[in-house]
């Protein structure tokens, strides 16, 4: 009861400085160092358990990724026949398809950065399989000059971690997913949306423990007695009435029940993980009506919103194709899922395709009032 002994504690505020401070500064920018050219041979192994995690545990998250890969390779592709032959019979672990594995690979690389697959061939060179493998055993190792030299992979056996294959560039299909610089790895969609990921986590657990308290709220009760046993007893007794909804009999005066821990309102709590979710959706890049709700969002605006999202996702098409085309000699197109363009293209209620061949070409001012005009709209 000394007043003395009391002690004030300290939020954990990350890189936010002091506000009381002398500063005008409430965050400090923390500089990060990336995984690049160091003048001898490195390595990297990505942490796939660590961002798989948040795949597995935040369903938002893993919805998301879900998403974006199915948007961007999973209404197949086109391509000539002798290229389509190549593949077509490839079937991964056994029971894959050719496109099965190049959206697991797309998936597994905006969770960890990176994804591999070993490039089986036969004695004539041709590419027979495409197995996936995970990237937690694969370590990625560059010369002194930062080029690949070789991959290596690592299993734990018997406790011990143990080189158990070495691959030439060559016999890898690697996805190296929003590199920067001259780093020689790729980077986690889960790493930039981390600190979101944490908050949003944290706030469901808490909203669901908030409410859980109001199906079975938090009571006290003072007993008359200080006696370990009788009060073990009568805990044992208030847990069982409590827990079958039932009627329980004391004798008068044994307890006094007191007020229980106050409930807030949950009004503000749910608006403010609303807006951890918005912001979560836009760091990574995906908006909301893609993932399925757009409450305030008209249909106007939807489109434009989808027409933006339309840009990132042929971008990361162009990616695939690109380097399917690069390590395993291969040229398809990946379709897109369905174009806004032709509806935004109008002339008036006229679509640009109906209108007379010979009319001259728009200039580019009346394009952008075109599209002034739509937006409006």
């Amino acid at each position: 009861m000394d007043v003395s002994n009391s002690v004030v504690g300290t939020l954990n505020t990350n890189s936010y400085t002091d506000p009381t401070a002398n500063t005008t500064d409430f965050y400090n920018s923390q500089s990060s160092k990336i995984d690049g050219v160091t003048g001898e041979e490195s390595s990297h192994t990505p942490d796939f358990n660590k961002w798989h995690g948040y795949y597995e545990e935040v369903s938002i998250f893993g919805a998301l990724v879900d998403i974006l890969a199915s948007w961007t390779v999973g209404k197949g592709f086109k391509g000539q026949e002798k290229e389509i032959n190549k593949i077509k019979n490839i079937k991964g672990w056994g029971k894959d398809d050719i496109n099965s594995i190049f959206e697991n690979q797309l998936r597994t690389a905006l969770i960890c950065g990176d994804s591999f697959a070993e490039i089986i061939k036969d004695k004539a060179g041709r590419i027979t399989n495409l197995k996936p493998i995970n990237p937690g055993t694969i370590k990625i190792i560059v010369n002194d000059n930062g080029i690949l030299d070789r991959y290596e992979q690592y299993i734990t056996i018997s406790g011990q971690k143990k080189m158990v294959n070495k691959f030439e560039p060559k016999q890898i299909f690697h996805l190296c997913w929003n590199r920067l610089a001259d780093e020689i790895h790729g980077k986690s969609l889960a790493k930039r949306a981390e600190p979101i990921i944490k908050q949003i986590k944290q706030l469901q657990e808490d909203l669901g423990i908030r409410f859980h308290r109001i199906v079975r709220p938090l009571r006290l009760f003072v007993a008359n007695t200080d006696d370990t046993t009788t009060l073990t007893e009568v805990e044992a007794k208030l847990n069982s009435s409590y827990k079958n909804c039932e009627i329980i009999v004391i004798p008068d005066k044994t307890l006094e029940e007191k007020d229980g821990a106050a409930i807030p309102s949950a009004v503000d709590a749910i608006q403010y993980l609303n807006n951890l979710l918005r912001n979560f959706v836009s760091a990574c890049n995906c908006p909301e009506v893609i993932i399925g709700w757009s409450e305030g969002t008209t249909d106007a605006s939807a489109k434009i919103v989808y027409l933006a999202f339309q840009q990132p996702t042929e971008r990361k098409q162009k990616f695939m194709e690109e380097q399917i085309r690069l390590q395993l000699g291969i040229e398809i197109n990946f379709e897109f899922p369905a174009s806004l363009e032709p509806v935004t293209e109008t002339a008036g209620d006229m679509p640009t395709n109906e209108l007379p061949k010979n009319n001259p070409p728009e200039s580019d001012e009346k394009k952008a009032g075109k599209l002034n005009n739509i937006m409006k709209k």
